[in-house]
């Protein structure tokens, strides 16, 4: 039995660790396994990787042993554990953060430091004998009673540091204790209540007999059924059981999802010729058992989501298992539907949307083989499966599959080499394909499948342009001449302006005062609903002001416009009509989703009126024009991607119109009526785009020609941070002149585009080559010196790999 175990620790640790196993937990330790162990003067969750005779050299003296195990059988097996350290290296990211990132919340324990007062401490606060500082930390500490030394560092992040806490331990002043941060989330346990045969030796009440009869019809019932038909069961029960008459046991349940599908079902189609063309080449690539890739480019309406499940019933068919990717926004109650009418509850739904609880069984659910089919946002490309015969990603080219925080993967490269690990199939799917994946396409590296026609042969809707330059107001006449005549029809609409709020912001005309968010570069958005001004990135609110605080005026005027005003103005425009709104501010109560849904499905509501939520997943046959209030939105922003978004959102929004019998309109307002991305929308034009836009990358050496690899810097204070992007810069040319420098070209570094972002300063340098391999190895040895240089600076470095991913 082996003695040693490599570990992965859940913690920004690049480097894995080696420990003795306890004698008592020989033979019980396998690969794949969570353990505690002691890290650094604390306990932490890490992940056995492989077990071991001997220990590197030179260490075993050194080594100290893993304090617990947390699991009976493991949680991670090999194929996603290479899966695992592939995401590792690819992105610069630490092991076991990687598989932390993999597995659902709740799982990962580690130990803190607990703060609380001494009497001392609080004889010194009555004194009022304290500095400043040391008072306001300890005032802190005596209203929570206990709280956790990192808490405390987060509220004084530029007051107090971790050796001035503990010179405050020294003092008398406080005591800190260890404890375990985060409660393990476990399965969920019911009783069930079984009737045993035999006839009752004692008499039994009237209510026990009652029980006794109900139980019996049915065999068996779980407590909360009991319950339900008769009231204070417990006594008799317990009462029946003690005579042998029921018996009680365990059983696992599974916690009810918070996306339930109420809609109507969905009758399952014949198919097109065009998407049976597309299934025989699909079904050829299933049938290989080999890695197959294709890129399915169909138009809007053109029936994608009718392939993606008649491919996977296929794949289910060989006994395999599937994968089914779709952005977090679609993942919408009606395609929960879809799957469910036809997949039944051989289904498990994966996204942020649930609760630990409900999260931890569906996960469960996979990882114990009861169900075939994992559908969810990026995360689900996850799931514990062991034989995946294919991976679905609708709406390839949404940048909501890049992970932004922490493990900033993209879920469709990343899903591309979990198929090709698997030898399985891959559909990629998009009416408006990202660039970088029809380029690989026409290479040859994906088989590009076309669904050129809507189902039905339906056209596609008819698309306007207006020049707001020749407009007055926030709607322009033919927008709202277009509503008049949809609500005289009796049709449905959906406006689309992808910010939500009442105004962007607030400013005093008589001084030129503006509200910022004391946490991040950005002015603070104003909410009419509750009169409050909000930070969009970190969160930040406070109530709106009647007055200027600099100059006290009492004109406070506001800017811009969010999809709160829209709703109100499209209320006074139209007064008696049913207006409804889908963003982040009306669903974020549980199942306020679906209820906006339901009024657009049952006709209820005439408008609805949203951001990027109404954009995706949606097909409402009665809605027959869509309005775009301002295209500019994203064409403006700061990144060389922005004309392909702007063309994306465009095309996405104008396919929700026209999808039942009659034709649909677009009306797309814009103060640049002759920009190349808007004209192709207006056409449905996507190969005319593809053809212009690629040509500007090749010019200009941007992606897919050439791998951008983004090193951020993040800290509490400007100073520190900025230093830190200077010697980057330093390490960076220095790598350059040691060989890098023919085939890499730094830019910056420079302050981020939001210099601070939720309280932290951020400096950026960018990295730009031809050659993956050579970029890869360049970054790598940036990271591991800037990692020394760092340390103990309070500075973080965060490698951000571009997602263009070419096999």
């Amino acid at each position: 039995m082996k003695e040693f175990v490599e570990i992965a620790v859940g913690l920004p640790v690049h480097k894995t660790f080696h420990y003795r196993v306890p004698e008592g937990m020989r033979g019980s330790l396998r690969v794949g396994m969570r353990v505690l162990v002691p890290f650094k003067g604390r306990k932490v969750t890490g992940f056995c990787l492989d077990l071991l005779d001997q220990p590197p050299k030179g260490i075993e003296e050194k080594l100290r042993e893993v304090e617990d195990l947390l699991d009976e059988a493991p949680l991670i097996d090999t194929q996603m554990l290479r899966f695992y350290r592939w995401i590792s290296d690819y992105y610069l990211y630490p092991l076991g953060e990687v598989i932390k990132a993999g597995l659902p919340p709740g799982l990962h324990l580690k130990s803190e430091l607990i703060l609380s007062l001494t009497d001392d401490g609080s004889k010194a606060l009555i004194q009022e004998s304290l500095e400043p500082v040391p008072e306001k930390v300890l005032r802190e500490i005596e209203r929570c009673g206990k709280v956790s030394l990192k808490r405390v560092l987060k509220i004084f992040p530029d007051e107090i540091s971790r050796p001035q806490i503990f010179s405050l331990k020294r003092k008398g002043l406080l005591s800190i204790e260890a404890g375990l941060e985060g409660k393990e989330v476990r399965p969920k346990f019911e009783r069930i209540i079984r009737y045993v045969e035999g006839k009752p030796l004692e008499e039994v009440s009237k209510k026990q007999s009652e029980i006794l009869r109900w139980v019996e019809e049915r065999g068996e019932v779980s407590y909360p059924e009991l319950s339900k038909r008769f009231k204070s069961p417990s006594k008799p029960v317990r009462s029946l059981q003690e005579k042998g008459l029921l018996s009680i046991a365990l059983r696992e349940v599974c916690r009810d999802r918070s996306v339930q599908s109420e809609l109507k079902p969905y009758p399952k189609p014949e198919p097109t010729p065009d998407q049976e063309k597309a299934l025989g080449e699909i079904l050829k690539g299933i049938d290989s058992k080999r890695f197959a890739p294709f890129l399915i480019h169909g138009v809007t309406g053109s029936g994608k989501t009718e392939v993606y499940l008649r491919a996977i019933e296929e794949v289910l068919k060989h006994g395999r298992e599937a994968i089914a990717l779709v952005p977090e926004i679609s993942l919408t109650p009606q395609l929960l539907s879809r799957f469910k009418d036809r997949f039944g509850e051989n289904l498990a739904l994966l996204h942020s949307g649930l609760g630990r609880g409900e999260r931890y069984d569906q996960w469960r659910k996979i990882w114990r083989g009861e169900v075939k089919i994992a559908l969810g946002a990026r995360s689900a490309i996850f799931a514990p499966f062991k034989n995946v015969g294919i991976v679905v990603v609708d709406e390839e080219h949404d940048p909501s599959y890049k992970q932004e925080e922490k493990l900033k993967y993209h879920a469709r490269d990343i899903a591309v080499v979990r198929a090709k690990e698997a030898e399985a199939t891959l559909l990629l799917g998009s009416a408006t394909p990202s660039l970088e994946s029809f380029y690989n396409a026409e290479r040859g590296k994906f088989r590009l499948l076309t669904l050129p026609e809507r189902v039905e042969r339906k056209p596609l809707p008819k698309v306007e342009v207006v020049d707001m330059k020749n407009e007055k107001g926030l709607l322009s006449e033919k927008l709202k001449a277009a509503l008049r005549k949809n609500i005289e029809e009796k049709r449905q609409s959906l406006l689309f302006l992808n910010r939500r709020g009442f105004a962007n912001f607030i400013l005093c005309p008589e001084c030129g005062f503006t509200f910022k968010c004391p946490n991040c570069s950005v002015t603070l958005t104003y909410h009419l609903r509750n009169r409050s001004l909000q930070c969009h990135y970190c969160d930040y609110r406070i109530k709106a002001p009647g007055d200027c605080p600099k100059c006290g005026g009492h004109r406070l005027r506001g800017m811009g416009i969010g999809t709160e005003r829209l709703e109100q103005e499209i209320k006074d425009l139209f007064p008696g009509i049913e207006v409804g709104r889908m963003d982040r501010d009306t669903t974020s109560r549980k199942h306020s989703h679906q209820q906006i849904l339901k009024g657009l499905e049952s006709g209820k509501t005439d408008i609805l009126v949203g951001t990027q939520m109404i954009v995706k997943g949606h097909d409402f046959p009665n809605v027959t024009f869509v309005g775009v209030i301002s295209a500019d939105t994203s064409l403006h922003f700061p990144d060389f991607r922005s004309s392909e978004r702007t063309f994306q959102l465009l095309t996405q929004v104008a396919g929700r119109a026209g999808r039942g019998e009659a034709l649909g309109e677009v009306v797309i307002q814009t103060f640049n009526p002759d920009h190349n991305s808007i004209l192709r929308a207006k056409d449905h034009d996507f190969d005319g785009f593809y053809r212009e836009e690629i040509g500007f990358r090749q010019a200009l050496e941007y992606p897919p020609f050439s791998r951008l690899i983004n090193f951020r810097l993040t800290g509490n204070s400007e100073r520190r941070t900025k230093m830190a992007a200077e010697e980057m810069e330093r390490i960076g040319q220095s790598l350059l002149k040691r060989g890098y420098g023919k085939g890499i070209e730094l830019l910056g570094p420079s302050a981020a585009p939001f210099v601070r972002l939720k309280g932290k300063f951020r400096f950026q340098m960018l990295a730009k080559g031809k050659s993956p391999r050579l970029l890869h190895q360049f970054a790598k040895e940036l990271a591991q010196q800037m990692e020394i240089q760092t340390r103990g600076k309070r500075v973080n470095l965060d490698v951000d790999v571009d997602p263009v991913f070419i096999l």
